[in-house]
């Protein structure tokens, strides 16, 4: 019998295991008393979890008793929020499906609209950043068999999978003897001028420790626990890390989990240049050879001892010591349990959370380092309960610095920007030059005309938070991001994270589907009261009669825009709001056109962009450049060096999502808002246009609008972030458009 390719025993395997693990599922279900998955509930007024077994196949958990089975009191809470649904191939499997929730399902900070769980998976309901975010862990611990099979199988076909013969090459290219000197560089984020960065560049002393016992006892066996926990067990690639996180993948479709070891992160830190920074398997191929050949020639703590010296952790600290001395005005000899994992918890995001700006944020990852620590018995778990009872404490000399951040909102987004870019494991690395299109006069307007809203207006009309995002419109690069009032306060971002119900301001893409399809923005339509798919809507509120588009979209009236997207479709409303960068999720119900599915105020400004733009659409872009500062020809001129990414020059950045004929016209009908319309106190005159919209009770107040002959495009939100009414309106934001706006382009 022949031996099958080496490609395809990856999956024999898994598919052995998984139908081996489907049996054992299915005759444990059979038996009464059997171990069924579990949901635990933890709400932040009940200090312990409420535990819901997981017996039925199907439960739908949000605040309303009536429409869910698992009820959390919570305000954050939709009436359904999510769906458990069970996996009938695998029965002990539960699929998760968030059923439009208005503040979404979260695992850390990334919004889901659907997962596979695992044992372990931790999920908030709302952005884990609000006080008030319930915490749901999924608890289904496999049994011991079949952690003693996944073992097994995994050492197998990781030793096959590796391309011993590639490696062997690769070993011929580099040497490692001596090791190479110094550390990269940081990441360096600037604004529009390319001379402004956004946090101040620190030009302390890099210091490192000699002998592996200098350091902490504790910041060795966080640092194996958190990133590496059979660092002492593998050869420099393990490849039951690699098979895992393969198998994983594949199954869940989507990056889930990584294969480095610590000396393969050693190893990209070391040899820049001869690794490489595509995203490519021959990369992982020389990344391998070079940690297999360093475990060859050093032994593993002195390997370790290099880690812990030279580890970028973001605010220019390379290593555990000047991190330790800049965070805690002490050695990293000194650290202890709390202050060790606080540190280790920053490596899997080092430009993105640090203790200053994002504390609770840090507490949780700190207590995960320490969660890990007690589970390998590298601390008691007495010890393990007393450090997390420990406060955070930074010098103030940190939190000074952290607090000169420019435009913290827009300067974390790029972090998120960056990854999506150049993906999260190249972009935790360091050494890169980031050109933003940032305006820091303008992004210093947008932070004072919010602040000033809030403090006058918003008191009054119970609105406690914004959000303020203004594109340059021919380019899609952000000018000025807000996305709170204080970001010391609160680190969520409602202008990238937040989704919201858009209200009227939703209308734009009916009319855009229907001047698409030749319908004439002349054509009337009558104001009697409509009805659609069982639903029924009120007659115009401010017109009466028939009235044509022009009039429609001034006065905004519900049953015209209703009556223009039956003509147009819903199918085709959903196309023109996607081709014009809308990514949320959009349900194809007549509700649509009034803005019921939620979206979030970049994507919704972007869209409007498009329009200011002959209907050239361009993403909403935080970066400009991406240089590799490593890669200069002159290392004193940034522009002299290698340019990893420009979006100028990606393709996938642009494309022209409506006819310009269409976008002219719609251009004429916004113009209508602001000149006798709903958003006439938005008027700048100056050729503006722009749209008003409100939900429900005033939850969420919307104006969206642009100035084409400046090319700026600006979406604005007020609301709350528990959707708590307002007293307010359209208006309001309106008001602070036009504020802001006369301000920036003057």
């Amino acid at each position: 019998m022949s031996t099958p390719p080496r490609t395809q025993l990856s999956q024999i395997f898994t598919q052995a295991l998984q139908t081996l693990q489907a049996k054992v599922n299915s005759a444990l279900a059979l038996k009464p008393g059997a171990r069924v998955p579990q949901l635990w509930v933890q709400t932040p007024d009940n200090q312990k979890a409420e535990v819901y077994p997981l017996v039925g196949d199907y439960y739908r958990v949000g605040r309303s008793s009536h429409e869910s089975d698992i009820v959390v009191r919570n305000p954050i809470v939709s009436q359904c929020h999510l769906s458990l649904s069970r996996d009938r191939q695998h029965p002990h499997r539960f699929l998760l499906k968030d059923e439009r929730s208005k503040n979404g399902v979260y695992i850390g900070r990334r919004a889901i609209a659907a997962l596979t769980l695992r044992h372990g998976d931790v999920l908030t309901l709302g952005p884990p950043e609000l006080a008030n975010s319930v915490r749901l862990r999924y608890h289904n611990p496999p049994t011991k068999l079949i952690r003693g099979l996944r073992y097994g199988l995994y050492g197998i076909g990781g030793v096959t999978a590796l391309a011993i013969a590639g490696i062997a090459l690769e070993w011929t290219k580099f040497s490692v003897n001596p090791l190479p000197l110094g550390v990269q560089g940081p990441v360096m984020v600037y604004a529009r001028d390319n001379q402004t960065p956004l946090r101040p560049l620190r030009n302390d002393v890099h210091r490192e420790l000699k002998n592996l016992r200098d350091f902490s006892p504790y910041l060795p066996k966080a640092v194996i626990a958190s990133e590496d926990s059979r660092y002492y067990w593998h050869l420099g690639v393990d490849p039951l890390g690699i098979l895992r996180a393969v198998i994983v993948n594949l199954r869940e479709g989507d990056i889930r989990q990584g294969g480095s070891t610590l000396t393969q992160q050693l190893a990209r830190s070391l040899y820049p240049d001869y690794v490489g920074r595509s995203d490519t398997a021959s990369r992982k191929l020389r990344e391998a050879a070079v940690a297999l050949k360093l475990e060859t020639f050093y032994s593993k703590n002195e390997l370790l001892r290099t880690y812990l010296n030279r580890v970028y952790l973001g605010i220019g600290s390379y290593g555990f010591e000047d991190a330790a001395q800049f965070y805690f005005n002490k050695s990293a000899a000194d650290l202890d349990i709390s202050e060790a994992a606080t540190l280790v918890a920053i490596l899997p995001g080092p430009n993105r959370y640090n203790p200053v700006q994002d504390y609770e944020t840090a507490v949780q990852l700190r207590d995960r380092v320490i969660s890990r620590m007690v589970q390998l018995g590298f601390i008691s778990t007495d010890e393990g309960a007393r450090a997390r009872r420990s406060r955070i404490e930074v010098s103030p000399e940190a939190q000074e610095a952290l607090s000169n951040t420019i435009a913290p909102y827009f300067y974390s987004y790029v972090f998120t920007e960056l990854e999506q870019l150049l993906g999260e494991e190249l972009a935790r690395e360091g050494n890169f030059i980031v050109e933003t299109g940032l305006d820091v006069a303008m992004q210093a307007q947008a932070e004072q005309a919010l602040r000033r809203t809030i403090e006058q207006t918003g008191t009054q009309l119970n609105f406690e938070q914004g959000a303020i995002a203004t594109l340059d419109s021919d380019t899609g690069l952000i000018r000025a991001l807000v996305g709170g009032v204080d970001y010391g306060e609160s680190q969520f971002n409602r202008a990238t994270q937040a989704q919201r119900q858009p209200g009227s301001t939703f209308k734009v893409f009916a009319y855009a589907a229907a001047l698409g399809q030749g319908i004439s923005p002349g054509k009337t339509y009558s104001c009697e009261a409509v009805t659609w798919q069982g639903q029924r809507y009120r007659g115009c509120e401010r017109s009466g009669g028939a009235i044509d588009m022009y009039r429609g979209m001034a006065q905004s009236e519900n049953a015209v825009a209703i009556r223009v997207a039956q003509d147009a479709g819903l199918d085709a409303t959903i196309d023109a709001a996607q081709r014009l960068g809308v990514q949320s999720e959009l349900r194809a119900s007549p509700g649509l056109v009034l803005g019921e599915s939620e979206v979030n105020v970049l994507e919704l400004t972007g869209a409007y962009a498009a329009i200011a733009n002959e209907g050239l659409w361009r993403r909403p872009s935080a970066i400009a450049r991406i240089l590799d500062s490593g890669d200069c020809a002159d290392p004193n001129d940034p522009q002299t060096c290698r340019v990893i990414y420009a979006v100028a020059e990606d393709s996938g950045a642009q494309r022209q999502a409506l006819e310009p004929s269409v976008a002219q016209t719609l251009t004429v009908l916004l113009r209508g808002v602001m000149q006798g319309g709903t958003g006439s106190r938005a008027a700048l005159g100056l050729g503006e246009f722009g749209k008003t919209g409100t939900t429900d009770e005033a939850v969420d107040l919307w104006f969206v609008g642009a100035v084409p002959s400046r090319a700026l495009t600006t979406g604005v939100w007020l609301g709350n972030d528990d959707n708590t009414p307002t007293s307010g309106g359209s208006s309001n934001a309106a008001q602070l458009w036009r504020d802001y706006m006369r301000q920036v382009v003057q």
